[in-house]
């Protein structure tokens, strides 16, 4: 197989670039300040609904990457997919990009969380009263082992932590693959060297229904993209993203054990 060919790749223009981070904001948007309350006044729990109407979109994302791949006529093998999502192995030195990628995207919501409870306290930037606590910076100690995790049981309650899990993986699979692996190397083409910039910022944007978390966000958004573009590889920005979101998987598991305070 020619590499040359099979990674050869056509622009992004900037008016695709809002269309293809515009669409998917608008319909997770909607999904999440629309369809969430729908859902809660018929009783379905916070969990329920948000892993339902965030995990269909992040869905359509996961799959959107293979057949975007196949619409550029590329053959539907693994060595092709390997090559145009670029999902390659970390060898020497950028491993200290990883790190350092770990530790930004890891600890950065932490460090700014006193700027995003300021965030959150500005009227355009103030949370939904549907949100949990455990997910609004306002609260000062939002309890993360309680057995009550987002309006559902926790303890012995293990079909929690296959959803959460499952959609996890379309979550963060979806996001890389089609953000750093489908359409940040069209944007190189059309923006070069500082496609990173462009795509990070509609990274955040993206993230409009979480918008009272765009500071602590903001070194991450720019980040992700700032390396996959520099190694040309989308794999450190998949370990990133695991080791951030995957930790509610940790405060889960510890729920369901009766490890709660």
């Amino acid at each position: 197989m020619d590499s040359e060919r099979t990674l050869k790749v056509k622009p992004m223009p900037f008016w695709m670039s809002l269309i293809f981070f515009g669409v998917p904001a608008l319909i997770i948007g909607l999904a999440f300040y629309w369809g969430i309350p729908l859902l809660a006044r018929k009783g379905i729990p916070f969990f329920w609904s948000y892993n339902l109407l965030m995990g269909i979109p992040a869905m359509l994302m996961f799959f959107a990457a293979f057949v975007a791949y196949r619409l550029e006529g590329r053959p539907f093998t693994w060595e092709g997919i390997r090559l145009r999502l670029r999902l390659k192995s970390i060898k020497g030195k950028e491993w200290w990009w990883t790190i350092g990628l770990l530790i930004v995207f890891g600890i950065g919501p932490f460090v700014l969380k006193s700027a995003n409870r300021w965030l959150a306290s500005t009227l355009l930037f103030t949370p939904p009263n549907f949100l949990p606590a455990l997910l609004d910076p306002r609260v000062e100690s939002a309890i993360a082992l309680s057995n009550d995790f987002w309006g559902v049981p926790l303890r012995g309650n293990w079909p929690v932590f296959w959803v959460q899990l499952l959609v996890l993986i379309f979550n963060i699979f979806g996001e890389e693959l089609w953000w750093r692996g489908y359409v940040l190397p069209r944007q190189e083409q059309a923006h070069g060297k500082w496609a990173w910039v462009l795509h990070g910022i509609l990274w955040l944007l993206f993230h409009v229904h979480q918008r009272w978390n765009w500071i602590g966000m903001l070194p991450g958004a720019l980040l992700i993209p700032f390396v996959a573009s520099k190694l040309k590889n989308t794999t450190p920005a998949i370990i990133a993203h695991w080791a951030n979101n995957g930790l509610l998987l940790v405060v889960i598991i510890l729920g369901i054990l009766g490890i709660a305070p």
